[in-house]
């Protein structure tokens, strides 16, 4: 039997999320079929043990994901878990510590310290002599990284599909359209029209026209008020104040003060990237722009500025302690703030994500 796969031993309840995220980026580097995560590949009706006994014997690494809570919680008598011998943790660690073709690496998560022999049951002791492998929350990706390129000695990546030729399209002869009527003939018309022109010129009307306006002439009787004109205009205003009064009225027209076009986005967000959640940031709004800090499982991890134009909530670019990529955010929001859409980046790579309260 061929030994190519990756056994991801885990508990549920320590480190469930984190091994689905290992578990997503090693099938992008192995396939889908090198990975095995007990809940994910066991077939209905199979026998969880027989499921697991295939699986290890088709293993050729075991991962055992250790968390804080690994040892389980005590029953009645206060043993706990990985002590008792029907723990499947425990069933799954000792069968794969007792077979000499397999490479078990211990995968410390979320802070957790290596065991050491003495607080471990006496068939797993084995474990606390073993090289261990941390996956930091701060350095994610690069400690995933090293781990991937660890495993590609011993287990082989999948090919790459390679990509299929671009077609060369051969050109089309586009034949051109006729030419309009105003194209074949629009220099005959504005020849016509500049005759026109130099006719009208040199008529004689044009001409007296003319020099009468260069020398000016007086106002014609038509153009004068006459008396009784003037004596109804002082009648209707005698005081002579209405067309005063109507500017001062227009000039008192101002424009109303701007509105406010702003809302309460502060407060805590979790950023939800491509349906997993990945954190949360805390938001201290200051009209228009805004401070935040970015927490990862409840710590601390990055700080940073941002503004809201109106339309969207945008960061500059911030780090992440102990990671050495730039990171920044833009979201959209369509409700009046109640829930928002956008990217994220890494290094200027997107991915999208959203930002909701609960």
């Amino acid at each position: 039997m061929e030994k190519n796969k990756i056994f991801l031993s885990h508990r549920h309840s320590d480190t469930q999320s984190d091994c689905h995220r290992i578990r997503e980026t090693l099938e992008e580097e192995f396939g889908k079929d090198a990975v095995f995560l007990d809940i994910e590949n066991l077939e209905p009706g199979i026998r969880f043990a027989d499921a697991i006994e295939k699986a290890l014997a088709e293993s050729k690494v075991v991962l055992v994901a250790i968390g804080p809570d690994w040892f389980g919680a005590p029953d009645e008598n206060g043993v706990k878990r990985l002590f008792q011998p029907k723990d499947w943790v425990h069933r799954e660690v000792s069968a794969a510590l007792s077979r000499p073709d397999t490479r078990v690496i211990p995968l410390l998560l979320k802070g957790a310290s290596r065991p050491t022999s003495d607080q471990l049951p006496e068939d797993l002791q084995e474990l606390a002599d073993l090289q261990t492998f941390e996956i930091s929350i701060t350095r994610w990706k690069y400690d995933l990284g090293v781990l991937v390129e660890a495993l590609a000695k011993l287990i082989p990546r999948k090919k790459k599909a390679e990509p299929e030729p671009t077609p060369h399209p051969r050109p089309v002869h586009v034949p051109k359209p006729p030419k309009s009527w105003w194209a074949k003939n629009y220099l005959w018309v504005l020849g016509i029209f500049v005759v026109l022109i130099v006719l009208m010129i040199s008529s004689e009307d044009f001409q007296k026209g003319y020099q009468e306006g260069l020398n000016g002439t007086p106002a014609t009787e038509t153009d004068k008020l006459s008396q009784a004109d003037i004596n109804t205009l002082s009648e209707d205003n005698p005081a002579g104040t209405v067309t005063y009064e109507n500017l001062e009225s227009n000039n008192n027209n101002t424009a109303p003060p701007a509105s406010q076009a702003s809302f309460d986005y502060s407060g805590k967000w979790w950023i939800w990237e491509e349906g997993v959640r990945m954190g949360y940031i805390v938001i201290n709004q200051d009209g228009f722009y805004f401070t935040f800090d970015y927490y990862f499982f409840n710590q601390k991890t990055g700080e940073g500025t941002g503004e809201y134009d109106g339309t969207y909530l945008y960061s500059t670019q911030f780090k992440i302690i102990g990671d050495p990529n730039n990171y920044g955010f833009t979201f959209g929001s369509n409700d009046g703030g109640i829930s928002w859409v956008g990217q994220t980046f890494n290094n200027g790579i997107p991915a999208t994500a959203e930002m909701r309260k609960d």
